[in-house]
């Protein structure tokens, strides 16, 4: 995220204090200039290679901000942050991890970390809010290093800033998704255009204002979001079983009526593997229908539905060519 440029040192542990009281006084209000300095701060404080800030999602793990001192390229760390010694750390949260030579310990010396990375010193601390565990925060090097303990304290307690800034970050993040929420609740009641009469599901109109606050979670989160689709005509019971089946979905699912016996279902943070389970479930409700299917990673390449749409139509095509319960484009 930030390349560090070479700046003069503080020394010692009262050196240390007084970059953090800095750092505080101009990241006060704003999570990223934390991250960034904060990381810039361990980089040239501790002389290492490079400090990550990652996190765990449903897609495994993640680098949610980096930086780097002058000439060290990331060297797959970016890519594959669970090939680091990150994961030991989130197994073992309270207890920070360091290791002066992967290449001479026997625990190490065979770790992708070491191996494929090339990662000689590390050292590491979990983030946790409450008794959750997001991620890490850690520091690499490529040759041997031992770490002082006024530098584990260091780390420690920039770990401790960055857990109240996710924190926070988090706080609004549900604010603002409630706040979304009462907005769509109030506009359904206000509006009963929302919903279709005929199913009783919400409608494409519905589909358009839920997107507003789904895209910008999809976005922050870089997750993707899974979309099914399918037909199935409003005969005795459908309205009951489709019903049913939205009764049933996680909270930030959503089941709408498309167009005239078209139904569309959005499975945010939700990866193939992940919907193929759910929808298995689904059709044990509504019954089994060629269904075809598709994620979409909301960026800026595809900051609409309109491509996702047009995949999971093709899908939803093919299976019923094939006769397939599913199939999935995966364009």
């Amino acid at each position: 995220m930030v390349l560090v440029k070479p700046v003069k040192r503080r020394g010692g542990t009262s050196g240390h204090l007084a970059a953090l009281s800095d750092l505080l006084q101009d990241s006060r209000a704003d999570a990223a200039k934390l991250f960034e300095h904060g990381l810039a701060l361990l980089i040239q404080a501790l002389g290492v290679d490079q400090a990550l800030l990652t996190r765990v999602t449903q897609l495994g793990h993640e680098v949610l901000w980096w930086a780097s001192a002058p000439r060290t390229p990331m060297t797959g760390i970016f890519e594959s942050p669970e090939k680091g010694f990150c994961p030991f750390v989130i197994a073992h949260p309270d207890r920070p991890l360091t290791i002066k030579d992967s290449s001479l310990e026997p625990r190490w010396r065979k770790s992708q970390g070491f191996v494929e990375l090339g990662i000689r010193a590390y050292a590491g601390v979990a983030l946790k809010v409450g008794d959750r565990v997001l991620g890490t925060l850690c520091v690499q090097h490529h040759a041997p290093r031992a770490f002082t303990g006024a530098e584990l304290a260091l780390l420690k307690t920039m770990g401790h800033l960055v857990e109240r800034a996710l924190e926070a970050e988090n706080t609004k993040q549900e604010l603002q998704a409630a706040l979304e929420a009462l907005e769509l609740s109030s506009a359904i009641v206000e509006d009963s255009a929302l919903l279709s009469a005929r199913s009783g599901l919400p409608n494409r109109r519905y589909l358009d204002i839920w997107l507003r606050s789904a895209l910008f979670m999809a976005r922050r989160r870089r997750e993707p979001m899974a979309l099914a689709l399918w037909s199935q005509p409003m005969v005795a019971g459908t309205k009951g079983r489709l019903a049913a089946a939205a009764g049933h979905l996680r909270g930030e699912d959503l089941l709408v009526e498309l167009s005239t016996d078209q139904y569309l279902l959005l499975l945010p943070h939700t990866s193939d593997s992940g919907a193929d389970v759910l929808l298995a479930r689904l059709r044990s409700t509504v019954g089994k229908h060629a269904t075809g299917a598709a994620l979409w990673l909301p960026d800026g390449k595809d900051m609409t539905m309109k491509s996702a749409l047009r995949r999971v139509a093709k899908a939803f095509t093919d299976a019923n060519r094939e006769g397939s319960p599913l199939v999935w484009n995966h364009d």
